[in-house]
């Protein structure tokens, strides 16, 4: 018999059980979040269980089982002399403040979402076809939408968008841009807002995501945006636009070297097309160095992007951590694109490519 080393079995137990309690983590937080428990504690101050309830007017007995469940896996300070309970700004950030650019509450709902597809994706082994992100249904949409909020709304334009050459002077002028894959259109409408003299189409082949995208564009009353489904619509086949932007779109796409072609085809011979991907590394061991995430990145793969990737039959499936720069520039060059720069922008998430014909 194989003989058993009790301290690696320890650390494995240890190891595990963590693992299932991070994922009750993800359901038990996604109610705070989904209560407003997060942004009442992170302008409360310290409470106790009778304060938060008498704050929020739900019942104590659950408020106080979910707040030691929340100071158990470290969300929360507790504070065992007084039995108070209290969120530093840290927290804040990362479960209140959806503005933060540390913000992650919004995954909670995107795992939760995901996590039913748990059937599908065992099959998927059998059969090799993954899930469309329609498949994921309207909660997955959701999650993602406000898991990229920051970079969309508030680092787009402001720090992105200037370091392009030439860029931003153009966009001023009246430049005609398309957002492919744009989700809940949160970049259409932060590119819109900020270059009211061009003129915006959102693709999107997600029937949920155009959902998002519509009410976003009714609330946000502009008008030089217009939406298609990317379906019907596919990108014109003349060069039309003088911009094109993919926001974590490519890694996802089944047929990322046709997209990669119909971009090339509709964009101008002077335009450019920016780029946003996840950062990866070119080999699996790099990613295990150095990519901090990168248990959450293949853990989102395989139940969300490297599925989509595969939902078409001979889908590439490239995954979360499949588009790499190497991948990204030799890709570029076999759809005719000449010129390949990545922008020098400090993203722990995202690396960002400025192309051109």
């Amino acid at each position: 018999m194989t003989s058993i080393n009790r301290d690696k079995l320890s650390n494995y137990i240890r190891m595990v059980g963590g693992s299932v309690a991070q994922g009750f983590n993800c359901a038990i937080s996604a109610v705070g979040d989904r209560l407003g428990l997060y942004r009442t504690l992170a302008h409360s101050g310290p409470v106790t269980s009778g304060d938060l309830a008498e704050q929020t007017g739900l019942n104590e007995r659950w408020l106080r089982e979910w707040l030691r469940h929340q100071a158990s896996v470290g969300h929360l300070d507790y504070d065992a002399a007084t039995d108070h309970f209290s969120m530093c700004p840290e927290a804040a950030m990362v479960l209140a403040n959806p503005e933060s650019p540390a913000f992650l509450a919004g995954g909670f709902d995107a795992v939760l979402a995901a996590a039913p597809a748990v059937p599908q994706v065992a099959e998927a082994f059998h059969t090799g076809l993954g899930m469309s992100y329609d498949d994921h249904g309207a909660a997955c949409a959701c999650g993602i939408e406000r898991l990229s909020a920051y970079s969309k709304k508030q680092a787009l334009v402001n720090e992105v968008l200037p370091l392009v050459d030439g860029l931003a002077h153009r966009l001023r002028e009246g430049a005609r841009v398309a957002d492919v894959g744009c989700g809940g259109a949160l970049s259409t409408l932060a590119m819109a807002r900020a270059f009211p003299a061009s003129e915006f189409v959102g693709y999107e082949i997600s029937s949920h995501a155009l959902e998002r995208a519509r009410a976003n564009l009714a609330e946000a009353k502009l008008g030089n945006v217009r939406l298609a489904h990317a379906g019907e619509e596919p990108l014109p086949d003349a060069p039309t636009y003088d911009f094109i932007t993919t926001f974590d779109v490519i890694h996802d796409t089944p047929y990322p070297d046709q997209l990669i072609s119909a971009i090339r085809g509709a964009l101008k011979a002077d335009g450019m097309w920016l780029c946003e991907d996840i950062r990866a590394y070119p080999t699996f061991a790099e990613n295990l160095e150095k990519q901090p995430l990168v248990s959450l990145l293949y853990g989102f793969s395989i139940l969300v992007c490297m599925s989509s990737g595969l939902s078409a039959p001979g889908g590439a499936g490239l995954g979360t951590l499949g588009f790499t720069e190497p991948v990204a520039r030799r890709m570029a060059a076999d759809a005719g694109f000449s010129r390949f720069n990545r922008l020098d922008y400090d993203n722990p998430f995202n690396a960002y490519y400025v192309i051109q014909p």
